[in-house]
């Protein structure tokens, strides 16, 4: 296989991981236009350094000598993490909220090395993409750390919810964060930056049948 469709496999996994189109993923890591990304689809072009280190530099999951040569693997920590478990409902367990709660066990996983914590998603307007009852490892990042359209944990005083989320400018100042559901009859909740407390990644699921 050509050196060019090798490349466009690894950049093809960034992109399907990241849940974005080529044109968005080629916006979001600052390219005016994408034909550089399509030049490597058609194997005309490999992963240069510079585009390599656009896509770290928004994604440090990433692992920069992966994308440029293929060796290790994909993600820059994978590892067997050690991770908290909370058997609770993550929309009310206080430990995303900073609270001291009793660990009830720990999970061995790939891919996890970095979380925070694992907890429950009970959810129903999300079960388009996470099934009711499954098991989340979340992440905690900085809110302007979020990739639109990805699945975060956000923390305000009043709730916490597990959604895709989108950013939006209002105004000068004013951002506001788009809580969006994965299943039809659920509403898109508004909150704004100012409100969010804590946010947390979802960076895998398990499911539970």
């Amino acid at each position: 296989m050509a050196n060019g469709n090798r490349s466009w496999e690894r950049l093809e996994s960034v992109i399907r991981w990241s849940n974005m189109t080529i044109n968005a993923f080629g916006r979001h890591i600052g390219l005016v236009r994408s034909e550089n990304l399509y030049q490597i689809k058609a194997g005309k072009n490999g992963i240069s350094q510079n585009l390599a280190r656009r896509i770290v530099d928004k994604f440090p999951e990433v692992s920069l000598g992966w994308l440029l040569s293929g060796e290790g693997e994909m993600f820059a920590s994978v590892g067997r993490g050690h991770i908290p478990y909370y058997e609770a409902d993550l929309a009310s367990c206080g430990v995303l909220r900073g609270e001291e709660v009793e660990v009830s066990s720990y999970i061995t996983m790939p891919f996890t090395q970095e979380c925070q914590c694992a907890l429950r998603s009970y959810d129903e307007a999300m079960s388009g993409v996470i099934m009711v009852g499954s098991i989340v490892f979340l992440q905690q990042k900085d809110i302007n750390a979020i990739v639109p359209s990805q699945l975060y944990v956000i923390v305000t005083r009043n709730f916490v919810i597990l959604r895709r989320v989108r950013v939006q400018q209002r105004g000068d100042q004013c951002r506001v964060l788009l809580l969006e559901p994965s299943k039809a009859g659920f509403d898109t909740i508004e909150v704004e930056e100012s409100a969010v407390d804590r946010i947390y990644k979802v960076i895998g699921n398990l499911k539970m049948i």
